[in-house]
């Protein structure tokens, strides 16, 4: 039986599919990352490793849909690679170069991360006033001060499932759905559905997301 499995993006929790989820219907499974990662360090995680975890904590086999968000897109894939489920990816990326962001290597972002250097308060403001009068403002507002008040080895791991290599994949996500005016992943270099807003579209502007699931689950 087909399930739509849910993986949130870094930062955030299952109340990101909130407004897109019920129009789905079917049987739906949300995965909270922050509960699946913990509170210890984990030296040796990536993402590929993190995809095999959850398909065999949730039983993830190729009848199911994953539907991932941001870095729960970029997860997805990764499930994808090793299961041969179709997926949807929302406002996220298949190469690392899609991702903005001002450092690019992973262990100075952990050891800043670490020490209150990297997702603050004070970095959350700032990064806020990009977003101001926009409808998505208190969207991302909200799911940085769920960072900056986390666990700082559980953000850390979150930060790894995104900058951590890992090897190059041969395949392609079944649907992509991603906006031009997206402040935090570059519009993919593939072909993908545009929808209008930003990267919190689908909390902004669900009906433009849930058309083009809806008829991606029919075929």
């Amino acid at each position: 039986m087909q399930r739509l499995i849910f993986i949130h993006g870094f930062g955030e929790s299952e109340r990101i599919f909130d407004k897109i989820a019920p129009a789905l219907g079917g049987q739906q499974v949300m995965v909270d990352v922050w509960q699946a990662l913990g509170n210890n360090p984990r030296p040796d995680l990536n993402v590929a490793d993190f995809a095999k975890e959850l398909i065999n904590r949730f039983g993830i086999s190729p009848q199911d849909v994953v539907i991932g968000h941001s870095m729960g897109g970029w997860i997805a894939y990764h499930i994808k690679a090793h299961v041969g489920c179709r997926i949807v990816q929302i406002g996220s990326w298949t190469h690392f170069d899609r991702v903005i962001s001002p450092v690019r290597s992973g262990k100075t972002i952990y050891w800043l991360t670490r020490n209150g250097l990297y997702i603050n308060r004070f970095q959350g403001w700032l990064f806020a006033m990009t977003y101001r009068g926009l409808p998505s403002h208190q969207i991302f507002v909200d799911s940085f001060a769920d960072l900056v008040k986390g666990n700082k080895e559980n953000v850390v791991s979150q930060l790894k499932l995104i900058f951590e290599p890992s090897a190059p994949l041969s395949v392609s996500p079944d649907l992509r759905i991603h906006a031009k005016a997206d402040k935090i992943i570059l519009p993919p270099k593939e072909p993908y559905h545009e929808v209008p807003g930003d990267h919190f579209t689908l909390v902004t502007f669900p009906e433009t997301v849930i058309a083009p699931i809806r008829a991606f689950l029919m075929c």
